[in-house]
């Protein structure tokens, strides 16, 4: 293949990374819910966690589908049904449109989810350069949390003018990604079909998760990252209540997004130099630290200054994937990568819709507080424990 078509494809890699999510709207997507789609907090999380169970059952098989038939094709139709889920969210008057528009982003994540860093990894593999997977990687997504951190300064104060008004800015990235999408090209890392075979999907689902089962390493990141991911996605729902909470104005919910924003593109520009300096356990431990403790705090003291605290969890959020990316790609091969991925964000997916209705449940009947002290030290425990295994498992073959 065109080297020249090789480099072009990390260029664009960038761009989709910098425009897969909607602008604006982050900083005050729950209140969006509430009172724009009409949904109560537990109505929310409910939802959330239908969803996300959704997503569970079609994480593994989209993934197969992209292994079998190509990255581009899948990533190309995912980013159309991010596009019409934006839409839906955009129009919402009601909990039925709100419905509609979380189960379109189902069906893109999950189409999307894999596929993405596979196409990512084999496009550097093929030019000789997956070295170099965790520092592009990195300024991939820094981009994109760079680009969310200016729109979110703006997002608290376009919201005071018109609540709807940040949903409907969204949109302007996803349009452009659907024509970045499209000019990606396959890598040619493993042998791709273009018509459909029901037998060949079923053999490289059972193939990769016959390769997770046997990998300890493989399963390992896997959990590792499924449980600061589902930590973080709790956290993050409670953001906007914690927020109101302490009386925090409307138009500094877009300055703390910009805050955190800037922290998670800072430490996902600098992964690669993170990583030497700090290496694999200092790593991981400073990735559990940074998002149980604070929320710990957050709960024992729900006062104003300490909803900044939620800048710490963004360092983590930021260097998560590269870092966690880097080794897991390492351990699997293409033809099965983009499958092996989606195993892993389906672990992560069943642990947050499972964690998504408890909190729901819990929040009806108990306060928002003794909520985060519950799930920080949770998320400690199940962290360091992970933590302790580490080097048992990587230096096993």
């Amino acid at each position: 293949m065109d080297r020249y078509l090789l480099e072009r494809n990390i260029k664009l890699y960038q761009a989709f990374e910098a425009c897969r999510e909607p602008i604006f709207w982050g900083p005050i997507v729950i209140l969006f819910l509430n009172k724009v789609a009409k949904m109560s907090l537990p109505e929310i999380f409910f939802m959330e966690s239908v969803a996300i169970a959704a997503l569970t059952i079609l994480e593994i098989p989209t993934g197969a589908l992209a292994d079998l038939l190509g990255r581009k094709k899948t990533i190309f139709i995912g980013s159309l049904f991010f596009l019409l889920d934006a839409g839906f969210f955009a129009a919402a008057t009601c909990p039925l449109m709100a419905w509609i528009g979380n189960f379109l982003w189902v069906i893109g994540f999950s189409l999307i989810s894999g596929a993405d860093s596979s196409m990512l990894y084999d496009t550097l593999k093929a030019l000789g350069r997956e070295d170099e997977y965790k520092k592009i990687q990195g300024r991939a997504v820094g981009y994109r949390m760079a680009i969310m951190a200016v729109t979110s300064l703006a997002g608290g104060f376009l919201a005071e003018v018109y609540l709807r008004l940040p949903a409907i800015l969204g949109l302007s990235t996803l349009i452009v990604n659907c024509f970045v999408t499209a000019a990606f090209v396959e890598p040619p890392s493993a042998e791709r079909s273009d018509r459909y075979c029901w037998r060949a999907h079923l053999k490289v689902a059972k193939d990769s998760l016959k390769s997770v089962l046997r990998n300890r390493k493989v399963k390992w990141l896997i959990l590792f990252s499924a449980t600061l991911a589902i930590a973080s996605k709790l956290w993050f729902f409670t953001y906007n209540p914690y927020f109101e909470l302490v009386k925090l104005p409307l138009p500094m919910f877009g300055v703390i997004f910009f805050c955190l924003n800037v922290v998670a593109a800072a430490s996902s520009f600098m992964a690669n130099g993170i990583h030497r300096k700090m290496g694999d356990v200092g790593s991981i431990v400073s990735m559990v630290a940074l998002i149980g403790l604070p929320i710990v705090a957050m709960g024992m003291w729900p006062i104003l200054p300490f909803a900044f605290l939620v800048l710490l969890q963004n360092f983590a959020r930021g260097y998560l994937k590269p870092f966690v990316e880097h080794l897991l790609h390492g351990c699997i091969e293409s033809k099965t990568r983009a499958t092996v991925i989606s195993i892993q964000s389906s672990v992560t997916s069943i642990g947050q819709a499972i964690g998504l209705a408890a909190t729901g449940w819990y929040l009806a009947k108990f306060s928002l507080p003794s909520f985060l002290i519950v799930l920080g030290i949770a998320a400690l425990i199940l962290g360091l424990s992970l933590v302790s295994i580490f080097n048992r498992t990587f230096k096993t073959v």
